[in-house]
């Protein structure tokens, strides 16, 4: 099974080669510029953060078609402890199961499922779209999940440490194979997109926590899933071509750099060119998502004249974007927008 594996990396076509150098180079470049670059100060950071978060739960459960309470705040959940603790948390089957047990922890008809594999009596939430699958993209059934999730963790490191793959198509084919067995009764997709932040940011990304990769997967999620049955479909073939996966897997951290990341670095103040009353409006913000001039002043206690000055001069150092006018204006924040 691991020679399966690799081998659906060296079968990538010519054809492919070049539009996936492409992307892998503008991926890389970005990270060595992150790196050097000087950041907004720690509290800055925090509030993009929090705002990343939120805004990546509200876009995972959109793909998902996830409505119900307490799924979203779940993910944000888990989304946190993956940004926080990602550097002591290996894919390995305790750690899989722990994210799903969080992501699902307040959504109260999920709890006998959550943190376990599929089993004959945990079934997929839908039958019937596993009845209607090709049989080439069917999971496989729950006898057979331990063993073959025991086969991917296997492969993972291993491949990581050498040097045949580049670190980023070796995640690419990683979350590929776990989508395809989908060990979980729910919630694949949304632990797929958990553990795709989690190995970039294991891989040195530590730009993950300050752009929503959820938010640039949901813009080009009929691309993406396209992408995905192409080669899900064609993976276990003689001649695998898993290539149409693989690009579609780079544009979403290249287009969540060029959107969002980048501002972090480009356009936000540092925390030294905040006042007080500007660090609390970023604050309401982070949290509510935006804020309109009437809830700084109720929130603060400012004369709305005031309200209004201190919100126009964080659009100016470009922490906040504008939105409507009159009394329809509203303010977001820059790095979270999608």
């Amino acid at each position: 099974m691991k020679d399966r594996f690799d081998d659906r990396l060296r079968g990538i076509p010519p054809a492919a080669v070049h539009g996936l150098l492409r992307r892998l180079s503008a991926i890389e470049a970005f990270r060595g510029r992150w790196e050097g670059a000087t950041k907004p100060g720690a509290p800055v950071l925090r509030r993009v953060r929090e705002s990343v978060a939120s805004r990546s739960a509200a876009a995972s459960c959109r793909i998902a078609g996830e409505h119900r309470p307490g799924a979203a705040s779940g993910y944000a959940d888990a989304l946190r402890a993956v940004f926080d603790g990602h550097a002591s948390m290996p894919p390995t089957e305790g750690n899989l199961l722990a994210l799903h047990a969080t992501m699902f922890r307040r959504v109260p008809e999920e709890r006998a499922r959550a943190g376990r594999y599929k089993s004959a009596g945990l079934r997929e939430r839908s039958d019937r779209d596993f009845l209607s699958d090709p049989v080439a993209l069917r999971s496989p059934g729950p006898l057979l999940i331990p063993a073959q999730m025991e086969t991917l963790a296997g492969w993972l490191p291993s491949r990581l440490a050498g040097g045949e793959f580049h670190p980023l198509l070796v995640v690419a084919a990683y979350i590929l194979e776990f989508l395809a067995i989908r060990p979980f009764a729910d919630g694949n997709g949304r632990m797929g997109r958990l553990l795709t932040n989690l190995l970039l940011l294991r891989c040195g990304h530590a730009y993950l926590p300050y752009g929503s990769l959820d938010a640039a997967i949901h813009a080009r999620r009929e691309e993406y899933y396209l992408a995905l049955r192409r080669s899900q479909s064609s993976r276990n073939l003689p001649r695998p071509d898993i290539s149409p996966w693989l690009l579609a897997f780079l544009d979403a951290p290249e287009e969540m750099q060029r959107r969002e990341a980048n501002d972090v670095i480009a356009h936000l103040p540092g925390e030294e060119a905040l006042s007080a009353n500007q660090a609390a409006v970023m604050d309401i913000a982070a949290k509510e998502g935006e804020v309109t001039n009437r809830r700084v002043a109720a929130a603060l206690g400012l004369p709305r004249e005031t309200a209004k000055q201190t919100l126009n001069r964080l659009v100016s150092l470009g922490a906040l974007r504008r939105l409507g006018s009159g009394r329809a204006t509203r303010y977001r924040p820059r790095a979270g927008e999608p």
